[in-house]
């Protein structure tokens, strides 16, 4: 389609009126996008510097004796006698501590649902205290928590959603806006930018150069949303699958592994969080750390972390999961949960037995973070600066413009027909499709009052 027609025909009509609703959406869009990359750019700088500023908690002098589990966790419960532990993480290198997360007794119970956690550090060789730590008061923590809520919670979960939704909308405009009508050499931007020509080059070339990736942040990280994610999607990729075999789940269970995270971090897979827990022996618990530790060990775990259980028919269990950082392959993700009495495998789920939409899930929500090793982290830290040189082009070309306050102009007919074209394609995203469907009301009214004639 030819979009620029001096005689006025239709497609240039429609294709003012998907400039002008481009536009709209991204005077909304922009500031949460450009939030969203700034603090993205941030979290990948932060694990680093994270694990530099706490590597005398991290890191020890090489051994070739480790003490065994239940030695450093003896030595954890009499330091910490008001906390349950939760979680123990063995060292995954010889020169690194070993780790157990504990939560108050008062939130041991159903697993402490994202209560508060403590992680101690201590020397493996040695049995000596470290010291300790709130991992969601991290560095990457609280902006991990800023990029996902803006502190606000579900308002702030609510306001992204929304943003996130129209953002792909924002994408699909400005890929019929930036259609290489003259050949793909008017992508290449120029090599100067003194004028707003040069600015809107930069940025259509930006725009096609980012187009795929960001629209592949977006769907991802919309994962963990309340409503697109929680309510609507993950439903559809959690187990039980194809290969799960959801009969070895106790029907009294009341715990759900999502019980497994913990404040502000996510233990297992997006795939798994829904799955019930299954359910041990009640009262027996003869099976010690150091057994679980050996019989992981045994089933060819590698790196992994041992989960206690928290009832009194808990289970342990035995993760290794990307989402958690145990691993760079997520088809290697496995979890396996053993009965407190006898150590009897009761449950073991793999990557290969989650539905389509997991599988999907739990290689891009790691991709997304750049946990699948340095070239991700490489990739994603280039990508993150892309996406906001295209949120700073695209101010810029707003505040070059002459009536900036104003949307641009478009003949009725065709703003509506695009109007309704992009809230069809928001209704895949609940939340965003309401607030355009706002958006859209609110400028009828505005065009209508200008159109009113003036009292006499």
């Amino acid at each position: 389609m030819n979009a620029v027609n001096p005689a006025g025909s239709g497609p240039t009509r429609f294709y003012r009126a998907v400039w002008r609703w481009h536009f709209l959406v991204g005077m909304l869009v922009l500031p949460f996008l450009f939030m969203l990359a700034f603090t993205g750019l941030l979290m990948l700088l932060s694990k680093p510097l994270d694990s530099a500023l706490n590597a005398s908690l991290q890191t020890v002098e090489a051994g070739t004796n480790p003490l065994p589990a239940s030695v450093l966790l003896e030595t954890v419960e009499q330091q910490y006698p008001h906390a349950a532990v939760k979680l123990y993480l063995p060292p995954q290198a010889a020169d690194q501590s070993a780790r157990f997360s504990l939560q108050p007794h008062s939130h041991a119970g159903h697993g402490g649902h994202h209560a508060p956690a403590t992680v101690v550090y201590l020397n493996p060789y040695t049995g000596q205290m470290l010291g300790d730590r709130d991992p969601a008061a991290s560095l990457y923590a609280r902006i991990k928590t800023f990029h996902g809520s803006l502190f606000l919670g579900d308002l702030g979960d609510a306001l992204i959603e929304i943003a996130a939704g129209l953002a792909v909308l924002m994408i699909v405009t400005g890929l019929y806006l930036a259609w290489p009508k003259g050949g793909l050499g008017t992508l290449i931007p120029s090599r100067t930018v003194s004028s707003r020509a040069d600015w809107r080059g930069w940025h259509l070339g930006i725009g096609w150069l980012i187009a795929l990736p960001l629209l592949f942040f977006l769907i991802s990280g919309l994962a963990w949303t309340n409503i697109w994610g929680g309510k609507l999607v993950q439903p559809w990729g959690s187990l039980p699958g194809t290969r799960f075999d959801a009969t070895q789940v106790a029907p009294e269970a009341v715990d759900s592994h999502h019980a497994m995270n913990e404040a502000g971090l996510h233990r297992v897979p997006w795939a798994v969080e829904q799955t019930p827990m299954p359910q041990g022996s009640a009262g027996d618990r003869s099976l010690r750390l150091d057994d679980v530790v050996s019989q992981a060990r045994a089933q060819g775990f590698g790196n992994f972390r041992v989960h206690f259980p928290q009832q009194d028919n808990g289970v342990w269990t035995v993760s290794a999961t990307t989402i958690a950082g145990d691993l760079t392959n997520p088809m290697d993700e496995r979890i396996l949960h053993l009965d407190p009495a006898t150590g009897q495998a009761l449950q073991e789920i793999r990557f290969a037995d989650y539905p389509a939409m997991g599988k999907a899930m739990a290689a891009s929500i790691p991709l997304h973070q750049g946990d699948l090793g340095l070239w991700n982290w490489l990739i994603n830290l280039l990508l993150v600066t892309l996406i906001l040189a295209l949120t700073v082009t695209g101010a810029l070309l707003w505040w070059k413009r002459q009536s900036r306050r104003a949307p641009p102009r478009a003949e009725p007919a065709p703003a509506r027909t695009v109007a309704v074209i992009m809230l069809v394609v928001a209704l895949a995203f609940p939340l965003s499709a309401a607030a355009l469907l706002a958006i859209i009301l609110v400028d009828a009214l505005l065009v209508l009052r200008k159109a009113a004639p003036a009292a006499p």
